[in-house]
């Protein structure tokens, strides 16, 4: 049997965290696509499905808080892309929060009968490789190195 070991500084990125990386860069446009159709601009219908949030009134209180969530999820992916591209460990748990926090989301809206299906999918791989085993291992912390 062979145990899988923590990967050294000059090892490749395990395929499973380039796999979020890109999922993740996706999902980063999808939510800038999503905040130019707040802002009334027109975008490629399968991009702006891939925002977890469905278009609001113009003005409405509802696009304030639409506009508040699509920033905050658009900062947080693209730390996690920065997180994970330099193996940080909390990288990982804000991503599984992220992809959490949007597939939740997802469901309501399915639940409402406005289903976002690619933003739905996007978090549903992504939250699989986050899960297998080497990407779990590449994102491992390690110990601070003693005197």
């Amino acid at each position: 049997m062979v145990t899988a070991q923590p990967p050294t500084s000059r090892s490749r990125y395990p395929i499973g965290v380039l796999v979020i990386v890109v999922i993740t860069a996706l999902r980063c446009v999808t939510l800038v696509a999503g905040l130019a159709e707040l802002n009334g601009a027109q975008v490629v219908d399968w991009l702006g499905a891939g925002s977890p949030v469905p278009q609001p009134e113009p003005g409405s209180d509802e696009a304030i808080i639409a506009a508040i969530l699509l920033v905050a999820l658009l900062v947080a992916s693209v730390l996690v892309v920065v997180g994970l591209l330099a193996r940080q460990s909390w990288a990982w748990v804000m991503a599984i929060v992220s992809s959490g926090v949007i597939l939740a989301i997802d469901l309501g809206w399915w639940w409402s009968g406005q289903p976002r299906d690619l933003s739905t999918a996007l978090n549903v791989v992504a939250v699989f490789y986050l899960n297998q085993q080497d990407v779990r291992i590449a994102l491992r912390s390690r110990p601070a190195d003693k005197p």
